[in-house]
């Protein structure tokens, strides 16, 4: 990463990073970083560089989510979580979430809206999330990738505000109970 062009001039943009690639992972990589902020603090961080991923809310006619829980070795526990996934270098948000869907659920969807997009942690990743709120689900050929263990229950978004504790899920549950999307 170079020098911001402006040097830093908009609040709190670096006027100095220097990075360099410490791990280079499948998923993702990890990077060093020497930075000088406008202020003359200088900070040392590492800091995870994400392709970016997609969940879904795909949420059927009697108002319930379809969820997975599948085992998360971070967290040691089984979570109920969106379908999601990551992006493939240079692939729509939309396309992905598509795949998605259908890889973990087996399910299409006729109706296909943005519901947020976020960071899940930017304190140290890039990872941005794109939730989109898929209607209209069809069932067809489920097709997990080949390391994936999942069941796929489903959940009113207020069950899923009691019972879940993955944030991509709690974000769209809340959403979806504010409002965001309107029953048909």
């Amino acid at each position: 990463m170079s020098p911001q062009p402006d040097g830093g001039a908009r609040a709190g943009l670096p006027v100095r990073c220097e990075s360099r690639t410490v791990l280079q992972g499948r998923v993702f990589d990890v990077l060093s970083s020497q930075l000088e902020l406008p202020s003359g603090i200088h900070q040392d961080l590492l800091t995870i560089e994400h392709p970016g991923a997609v969940a879904v809310a795909a949420l059927q006619q009697n108002g319930e989510l379809v969820l997975v829980r599948q085992y998360r070795h971070a967290t040691r526990e089984c979570l109920v979580e969106l379908p999601a996934g990551r992006l493939n270098p240079g692939e729509d948000p939309l396309t992905a979430a598509r795949r998605e869907l259908a890889e973990e659920t087996g399910l299409t969807a006729l109706e296909w809206s943005p519901l947020t997009t976020f960071y899940p942690a930017p304190g140290f990743a890039s990872e941005r999330m794109h939730v989109f709120l898929a209607r209209g689900l069809v069932r067809g050929e489920r097709a997990l990738d080949p390391d994936e263990d999942l069941e796929v229950l489903t959940l009113t978004p207020e069950r899923v505000l009691a019972e879940a504790r993955d944030g991509k899920t709690l974000l769209a549950a809340a959403l979806l109970l504010l409002g965001a999307a309107r029953p048909r």
